[in-house]
């Protein structure tokens, strides 16, 4: 009974005391766990942590093993209250599963995170506040325990993030952020998990996959979208040369993590896509985009840590616009996006390890490209503009001494089709490039081309294809060489104050071009012209446009020389490629070597060369036309000689023109052998000249020349052979500056026989005579060989005719008309010169005899008086003596006077005398009255004279036209000319006209 009684107060008791346990079980967990919980954790945060936390409403239930604790907060005790806590959660929930004992795992059903947030501040030493509240551990070694967490959420997470180490402060806030792990283990099994964050710009970030901690590892998949260009500068701008203004980034893709013990860390993750979009860039500093990026994407990048490489298949930029310059000192302004502005506070660790890494970018595609260039080291600044720009590269890669093939296409300034193909070698910008460029306008490229002010460049349309090769700078031989061929369509140059022409054609090629620099030199094998067009010009100040045009006296005369040809410099290689190379100071022009240019033929075709003379009234013009041919082996800077062969016409074609020979362009002073002729030209054109200077208009005539100059070290040989044929004079002009010669006298003494006049002018001289000027000195070898056959015709058609210059004049004896001994043959040579100038006119006196002849006359009528009166006494009347010659002339007084002659008596004579020399004293004196008294009575009369005149004029005119070899016509008997007394003759002086 007893045992019984004990029996049935031990099931009482066993209910009561399972019920009081239960009863203080469930005290212990509904009231003294929250306070134990409370407890504990205040104090661990307060003296671990030396922070403050609160806590709100902690609840735990014992039976299900459910957690639940709200609003909890870690702050800094030194903050105020009011202010942000370190950390803080507005509720706590975990599910713990009582499974865990016989599963051998820390069994979680569910664990949520509500509305966490976190204050995050990266102080200005670099350390991150959050790393305060993490306990050190004292076992790193320790396995981890097994836990089984079958789902774990965040719910609109908060962080608040704030980097005060940056130059820069950044802040930032990312919320909502979710979070979910699904049937995680500690284990090498793991778990799942999504993580989703958004900031409050609309940035997203998407994480899912697997997670295990032994080992670490996870492999899964993430996605950023909408990630604004400027969050990312905030995050690294300090450690970018440029600034980030606008754009956005999305990304997305896969990975697979793990950390392998002994083996370390590795990092596979592969992004079929990258894209960029919207994005601006500009230097810091600056208010403007420099560039802008519409589109941008990199296509099936893939990293991978354990290998260090980064490889990309494709990346695409589409729509870029850049604005760039060039500054006056040869920088570029894109380079300062590419600037490192605080290399020094780069770790040096840093660049070594990312030397270890390596880079692969399959092809980089660039499309629809505006890049707008200005130049600002020439004057006036000097825009390009490249739209559409495309470009294409493949196998980039750090392994900078690698060529990279590029293509480029693009059209400069609207109008220009550019195509570049080749390779470059990144590290050393070595390059191999084929270069095709057409239709550039030469007016967007003008303040590259050389300067005269003077000048003004109206068109011109370039092109060029070849390969253009950039060499290394230690590299022997040329830094730059581009061999190919260019050609200038549509060219144009005209003075740029008179608006004409100067020079044009309308293509120039260029073909077989080797062009260097470093050294610089310019081969070309063959250059054809066509319709090739230069002006020259004589102003009405009588200065010619070629001076005029390019530079004052001096520079023209130091052009003359050919000593120096003054041209803009050619950009070196290391200022094309590096800017900012060191500059040569400037060189005086005269100082500069001469850039070799050799040209092995220069091909003219329909080539045209007008002159203009507005000096004159009216102006002159004319123009060498279908000027063709060719100059072979054109050679500036060189020894080589250039053969000339041109050929062309003047007003038509049956005027040719011809120029033959060789020369040294540049050292032409040295050797040159030149011939020119210029054939049948209508000497009528010339008219302008020959009004003012020769004072006549040139009624007909052609003009035939023969030049041949010749310098040999200096010295000049010039023969000039000019040939005029049946030139003819017009009407006279009033011409103030006409010569003072008897131009049309000498043409006529000039002209042959066939009308034609030919003349050889040889000059010669020394280069090294600074008076010594060539055309000057042909004009004074013509001028002074027109005075002297206007001065002395006849010495000229002596010249010509042996003994001609005799028969100028005639001397007869007075009274007679009978031609001297000689005078026949000279007149007969003057008669062969007049036959060969058919041209000229001679005039022969035919005016009466003069007082000499009246005297010879007269004195023949009384000796044939007094011969009448004694013919029977033999002795002529000069023969008789004294007594004889006293009563032959009393005989004629008596007959002639009827009376006897009284003559005067004799003066007396001196005492000295005898009386034999007083009586022959005194019948002189009585011959000599009787011979004056009848003189008088004999004196012939003036027709007497006129007939003589007459007479002696025919007995020339006879002799000239004996031989019939000139028209009578041609011969004048002129009556208003007279003769005249020379000593004891009477001199008859013929003239030309």
């Amino acid at each position: 009974m007893n045992a019984a009684r004990l029996l049935r107060n031990w099931l009482i008791l066993i209910p009561v005391l399972l019920v009081l346990a239960v009863g203080l079980y469930a005290a212990a967990g509904f009231w003294l766990v929250p306070r134990l919980i409370r407890s504990q954790a205040t104090d661990y945060v307060s003296t671990e942590l030396h922070k403050s936390l609160s806590l709100g409403d902690i609840r735990f239930n014992p039976f299900t093993f459910e957690l639940d604790m709200r609003d909890i907060a870690i702050a800094d005790q030194a903050r105020r209250s009011g202010r942000r806590p370190v950390v803080a959660l507005r509720r706590l929930y975990l599910d713990f599963q009582a499974s865990s004992l016989w599963r051998r795992a820390y069994t979680f059903r569910q664990v949520e995170l509500e509305a966490p947030y976190a204050d995050t501040i990266i102080r200005p030493d670099g350390s991150l506040n959050l790393a305060d509240l993490l306990p050190k551990p004292e076992q790193p070694d320790e396995p981890l325990p097994h836990v089984w967490i079958e789902d774990l959420s965040v719910h609109r997470g908060h962080i608040d993030f704030a980097d005060r180490s940056r130059r820069r402060p950044l802040i930032k806030v990312l919320s909502p952020i979710e979070f979910r792990l699904k049937d995680f283990h500690t284990t090498p099994a793991g778990g799942g998990f999504r993580l989703a964050a958004a900031s409050e710009e609309g940035e997203r970030f998407v994480w899912a996959g697997q997670l295990s901690l032994r080992p670490l590892a996870s492999d899964g998949r993430l996605r950023i979208s909408a990630l604004k260009a400027r969050s990312v500068y905030e995050f690294i701008g300090d450690e970018l040369p440029f600034q980030l203004t606008q754009g956005r980034f999305d990304l997305g893709g896969q990975y697979r993590f793990s950390v392998v013990p002994k083996s370390g860390m590795r990092l596979d993750a592969t992004l079929p896509d990258i894209s960029a979009t919207g994005l601006g860039l500009r230097a810091r500093g600056v208010d403007d985009d420099w560039v802008s990026v519409p589109k941008a994407t990199l296509a099936n990048t893939r990293v991978s840590l354990q290998e260090s490489r980064i490889t990309i298949d494709t990346l695409r930029v589409s729509g870029l616009k850049a604005t760039l310059w060039r500054e006056a000192d040869g920088s570029l302004n894109i380079e300062r996006l590419l600037e490192d502005t605080d290399a020094s506070a780069a770790p040096a660790s840093a660049s070594a390890s990312a030397d270890d890494w390596k880079f692969a970018l399959g092809r980089l595609e660039l499309d629809q490209a505006d890049v707008s260039l200005e130049d600002r080291t020439v004057t006036p600044a000097t825009p390009f503009h490249l739209a559409p720009l495309a470009l294409t590269a493949s196998g980039l890669s750090l392994a900078l001494d690698k060529p990279v093939p590029i293509t480029v296409h693009a059209t400069v300034n609207g109008k220009a089709p550019l195509t570049i193909e080749g390779e470059v070698v990144p590290q050393t910008a070595a390059a191999k490039l084929r270069v095709d460029v057409s239709k550039l306008p030469l007016l967007d490229v003008k303040p590259y081309l050389p300067d005269y002010p003077a000048l003004e460049l109206k068109s011109g349309i370039a092109a060029a294809e070849g390969e253009l090769t950039l060499e290394p700078e230690d590299a022997p031989g040329p830094d730059i060489r581009f061999v190919g061929e260019a050609n200038v369509t549509a060219f144009e140059l005209i003075e740029a104050a008179s608006k004409r022409p100067f020079v044009s054609w309308d293509r120039l090629d260029a073909l077989d071009l080797d062009y260097t620099t470093g050294p610089d030199a310019l081969t070309v094998r063959t250059v054809r012209i066509a319709r090739p067009f230069a002006r020259v010009i004589v102003a009405p100040d009588r200065s010619v446009n070629l001076i005029t045009l390019f530079g004052d006296s001096e520079t023209a005369a130091g052009g003359a020389t050919g000593k120096s040809i003054a041209t803009k410099s050619t950009p070196t290689r290391s200022r094309l490629l590096r800017p900012d190379a060191a500059r040569p100071a400037p060189k005086a022009a005269s100082s500069e070597p001469t850039m070799p240019i050799t040209i092995g033929k220069l091909v003219l075709a329909s080539g045209t060369m007008s002159f203009a003379d507005y000096s004159i009234q009216p102006n002159f013009q004319a123009r060498i036309e279908a000027l063709r041919g060719s100059i072979t082996g054109l050679s500036i800077g060189g020894p080589r000689l250039a053969k000339i062969d041109l050929a062309g016409h003047v007003i038509n074609r049956y005027s040719p023109v011809r120029i033959t020979g060789e020369t040294n362009l540049l050292e032409y002073d040295q050797h040159t052998d030149i011939g020119m002729e210029f054939r049948n030209i209508e000497l009528p054109i010339f008219n302008p000249y020959s009004d003012r200077y020769a004072g006549y208009a040139i009624a007909k005539g052609k003009l035939t020349t023969k030049l041949h100059y010749r310098i040999d070290d200096r010295k000049l040989a010039a023969d000039h052979h000019i040939v005029v044929d049946q030139l003819q004079w017009g009407e006279a002009t009033d011409s103030k500056e006409k010569v003072s010669l008897p131009i049309r006298l000498a043409t006529s003494l000039l002209k042959d026989r066939n009308g034609v006049i030919n003349l050889d002018l040889p000059v010669t001289g020394t280069l090294d005579d600074p008076k010594f000027r060539l055309w000057p000195v042909i004009w004074q070898i013509i001028k002074n060989l027109v005075v002297k056959i206007v001065t002395a015709p006849f010495d000229f058609i002596g010249s010509l005719f042996k003994g001609a210059e005799q028969a100028q004049f005639v001397e007869f004896a007075p009274g007679s008309a009978e031609l001297p001994e000689g005078a026949k043959s000279a007149l007969a040579s003057l008669a062969q010169g007049l036959a060969d100038r058919p041209a000229l006119q001679l005039d022969v006196p035919a005016g009466p005899g003069i007082e000499a002849d009246a005297a010879a006359l007269t004195e023949q009528r009384m000796l044939a008086a007094l011969a009448s009166i004694d013919s029977r006494k033999g002795p002529k009347y000069a023969e008789l003596d004294r007594g004889d010659k006293i009563d032959v002339l009393e005989d004629l007084y008596r007959q002639d006077f009827g009376n006897r002659p009284r003559p005067p008596d004799a003066a007396a004579s001196e005492e000295d005398t005898t009386r034999k020399e007083r009586r022959a004293s005194r019948k002189d004196s009585e011959i000599e009255w009787l011979e004056e008294q009848l003189r008088p009575r004999y004196r012939v009369a003036q027709d007497e004279l006129v007939k003589l005149g007459q007479a002696r004029a025919t007995a020339v005119q006879e002799a000239l036209l004996a031989g019939g070899a000139i028209d009578p016509a041609r011969v004048f008997l002129a009556a208003n000319l007279q003769v005249e007394g020379k000593d004891d003759k009477v001199r008859m002086k013929l003239s030309l006209e």
